[in-house]
């Protein structure tokens, strides 16, 4: 390693998108530092802006875009490099913004500081319109199953709660997402290495452990054991120290029964479970590829509510997609106001290259676009209401956040099933699971008040 051409390289990252992206940049961060370079607190003061980029909506290309020029504006000299989905297939159409200095596949994230390191400061700034070096990645694990090794992390910077890829890739294909085109089939980390850095983060004393992937629930799958979900929840129960474990978004079809009896039977694992459900239209499931039908979702939902008391549910609901008329729009919104999730993602649809759907000519216009989303919203926070008011004078374990909520200035943490919960208290609460007792409610807000001696 040549420090001396490193020490002054300060780089900054922005982070766009999923879970995985934000595991992706701290592993990123952390090959850095370990390589001499130095990370700035301010983007105004970066040599190197590293913008991790999303693909899953048009607007969340619009957001690369916008932050490489933001960059380009506050350092005229910087380097620009993007990463991450939004540049997987696009890398020719991103190359040719101004300042572009690389373009770094998925699977070249663990070579990050050699890529940055075989160019001198000196032409950071000087790169000319299409001489940007795009670093290819390995093709094979958007093909087939081999690869490179997964990153890995020690730590997580600026969060309560630390989040660990356990698996990479998705086979689903549904005909709005073109995630499994950048991101390949499935693939499972090895148990070992998952066991091993959610030690090292449980160890700094993260009271929060995320598992994440693209398709979670698809970890083990490919494996010769056969393994699932539950091998992994079985092996971290033996990991010492006071945290929690809580799952990301998982398919309905991985909601098993072995999933919901283990989660029951083990207080170490949130009762929390973000299902996507998408529509609760069935014909609308099934130009969306989605693998099951209305009845079926809200059959899971039932046993999941069945068997975990007091279980909070989050969802994403997919709005506007071609095709969709009033009632294919109503039959979700009274499928929200059964389930009564916790938290609904709502989302509309946007038409992605490379889908199904792209080529799909019905699409809904745009007024009634926006009061579908309206509609749904104020269906999605009725729910939540309903679901968070028969927890009034309920005690409720909330990991406590280490900011502020920014008008009242009150603490802000969250429950195991994903409350959301406003309290009064000092600093020192901060990163700590404390006793919450629920006092009051409104369709926004929950305010509870931390038990004393307990």
């Amino acid at each position: 390693m040549n420090t001396q051409i490193n020490a002054n390289h300060r780089f900054f990252i922005k982070t766009l998108g999923c879970k995985v992206n934000q595991y992706e940049s701290q592993a990123m961060r952390e090959l850095l530092l370990k390589s001499g370079f130095k990370e700035c607190l301010s983007k105004e003061t970066a040599d190197i802006y590293i913008v991790n980029t999303c693909t899953v909506t048009h607007r969340a290309d619009s957001e690369s875009r916008y932050w490489a020029a933001l960059f380009l504006r506050a350092n005229p000299k910087a380097k620009i490099v993007l990463t991450g989905c939004g540049v997987e297939k696009d890398a020719d159409r991103f190359s040719f913004l101004p300042g572009m200095s690389n373009i770094v596949k998925n699977e070249d994230k663990g070579g990050i500081a050699e890529i940055l390191r075989a160019a001198p400061p000196s032409e950071a700034g000087n790169v000319r319109e299409g001489d940007v070096k795009i670093n290819a990645g390995d093709s094979s694990t958007i093909g087939g199953r081999s690869g490179p090794n997964f990153l890995s992390i020690t730590d997580f910077k600026d969060h309560t709660k630390a989040f660990v890829k356990i698996q990479d890739g998705c086979e689903n294909f549904c005909a709005y997402c073109k995630v499994p085109s950048v991101r390949g089939v499935s693939r499972s980390r090895p148990l070992k290495d998952i066991l091993e850095e959610v030690g090292t983060l449980a160890a700094k004393d993260f009271k929060e452990i995320v598992l994440t992937g693209i398709c979670l629930g698809a970890w083990g799958g490919e494996l010769p054991e056969r393994l699932s979900l539950v091998s992994v929840l079985q092996a971290l129960n033996n990991i010492p120290g006071n945290f929690r474990i809580r799952l990301s978004s998982i398919e309905p079809k991985y909601v098993t029964d072995e999933l919901i009896d283990y989660i029951a039977g083990n207080n170490k694992i949130c009762r929390h479970l973000h299902i996507p459900i998408q529509s609760g239209d069935d014909e609308i499931l099934s130009r969306m590829n989605r693998p099951y039908k209305a009845e079926q979702l809200k059959a899971i939902i039932i046993k999941v509510k069945d068997g975990i008391p007091d279980v909070g549910i989050t969802t994403d609901i997919l709005i506007g997609f071609p095709g969709e008329t009033d009632k294919h729009f109503w039959n979700t919104v009274n499928l929200i106001k059964e389930i009564m999730p916790v938290r609904t993602h709502i989302f509309t649809f946007s038409k992605r290259t490379g889908t199904a759907a792209y080529s799909m000519s019905d699409t809904v216009a745009d007024d009634i676009l926006k009061q579908r989303f309206q509609r749904m919203r104020i269906a999605a926070i009725t729910a939540s209401y309903l679901y968070r008011e028969r927890f009034i004078n309920k005690r409720l374990d909330v990991l406590v956040e280490s900011n502020r909520e920014k008008h009242s200035g009150r603490l802000i943490g969250y429950s195991d099933n994903y409350i959301k919960v406003m309290l009064g208290g000092p600093d020192a609460l901060m990163k700590k699971i404390v006793p919450v007792t629920i006092k009051e409610l409104n369709l926004i807000h929950t305010l509870g008040i931390v038990q004393q001696n307990s």
